[in-house]
């Protein structure tokens, strides 16, 4: 059975005054905070210029006159402010952090001077957020990309949150006390649930070659979010930036380096090969970015199973029992065994499939029959993601997901 997930997202961001993006929830962030003089004092009507540090992207916003300002719709990195305003040096912070769904914030104190100055300040992430209620814990890039994960996907450092218990397998969490299997999930704000059952679980995990980061938030959602029972995880895929970047891997398993399971006569057929790259850069510097991650999975794999089967005396008829005729008051068949011609054609054809049992000593019809099964199948995945900016209050992104499984 071959089953195919395709997810398009397309999203139009207008910094000001209207903005909206067509993937259905935001998930972006904002930089927010107050413009002032030496003596504390508001500063009204200052330019300020936001720029990501990988792509040179540019954002601006403006102080109001009670001195306050926010940069919507930012994509998760790192940002260096710059403020030139007449009458003061020129403001300059380095190293500030947006990361996904989370509110920043970043005071600009002003000093009389000439524009020809310069003061520069390296900022540091702050112990608290003070800019939402919301209670959550993002996982960055460093630790996706560095962490030994089964299956190299990354949903399941979500029970890196203190918040957050296994409840069975995959993306099956107990988040904050919430009943398992009632998750939000999110890529790029667009809904990444099981809709073909309706189900709160995650339909698309993606490489960790492809996710920047994710978000695990367990109260106090933000208006547009909600609609769980559990937590909420925003991921963001990787974009492209100024420099080019590329990835190769191959991670193989095969039985030759493993032990015989106990309940195995030998050791299961397994031979997995999980191989794939990626590849982002820049298609017109600080504007047109692009990234590319393809990944197969190919597995040839066996399962110890211990069934139960008829024996072939009784797929021939006979019985050690008493067999009573249903059309004969119940009446003993002779020799406990039903006629030949009393036997319904296609059921007998199809019992002949049956395979001889192959446990000694086991009665029929009790695990009686043990066999490695064949198990796996040949999924092939595929994110990719373009970027471009129009100017400073337009800009444009494409992502699609691609993942086809033959189970």
């Amino acid at each position: 059975m071959e089953i195919p997930l395709y997810s398009l997202t397309f999203a139009l961001r207008v910094v000001s005054p209207l903005a909206f993006a067509l993937s259905g929830f935001s998930q972006t962030s904002s930089l927010s905070g107050l413009i002032s003089d030496s003596s504390g004092a508001a500063v009204p009507g200052v330019v300020v210029k936001l720029a990501n540090t990988l792509t040179n992207e540019q954002y601006t916003g403006v102080s109001s006159s009670a001195g306050n300002y926010t940069v919507p719709l930012l994509k998760p990195g790192i940002y260096e402010v710059r403020v030139e305003h007449t009458g003061f040096k020129q403001f300059r912070q380095t190293g500030i952090v947006i990361e996904t769904g989370v509110p920043a914030h970043a005071d600009i104190r002003l000093e009389v001077g000439g524009v020809t100055e310069q003061i520069t300040i390296e900022a540091e992430a702050p112990l608290l957020k003070t800019e939402s209620a919301s209670v959550g814990n993002v996982v960055r890039r460093e630790t996706i990309a560095n962490m030994p994960l089964v299956g190299r996907r990354a949903a399941q450092l979500a029970r890196l949150s203190g918040f957050v218990v296994q409840n069975g397998t995959g993306s099956n969490f107990t988040i904050a006390g919430g009943r398992g299997d009632n998750t939000n999930f999110t890529i790029d704000g667009g809904n990444e649930q099981n809709i073909l059952l309706g189900v709160a679980t995650l339909n698309f995990d993606p490489p960790i070659d492809s996710l920047e980061e994710f978000n695990v938030e367990i109260s106090n959602y933000k208006a547009e979010m909600g609609r769980t029972g559990g937590g909420f995880v925003q991921m963001t895929t990787r974009s492209g930036t100024n420099n080019w970047h590329g990835s190769a891997y191959e991670f193989l398993r095969n039985d030759a380096l493993d032990a015989r399971n106990f309940f195995a006569a030998r050791k299961p057929v397994l031979r997995y090969h999980q191989f794939g790259g990626s590849v982002s850069g820049p298609v017109v510097r600080n504007k047109t970015f692009f990234f590319y991650n393809l990944e197969k999975i190919r597995t040839r794999s066996q399962a110890t199973r211990v069934l139960g089967v008829p024996n072939p005396s009784e797929i021939a008829g006979r019985f050690a029992g008493t067999i009573t005729d249903p059309l004969a008051n119940l009446a003993p068949f002779p020799n406990n065994t039903i006629p030949a011609a009393r036997m319904y054609p296609v059921g007998l054809a199809i019992a002949q499939y049956y395979p001889e049992p192959n446990v000694p000593g086991q009665p029929s019809r009790t695990a009686n029959f043990r066999v490695n099964n064949p198990t796996g199948g040949d999924p092939t995945v595929m994110v990719g993601r373009g970027d471009h900016t129009f100017s400073a209050n337009d800009r444009f992104y494409i992502r699609y997901l691609h993942n086809v499984n033959n189970t």
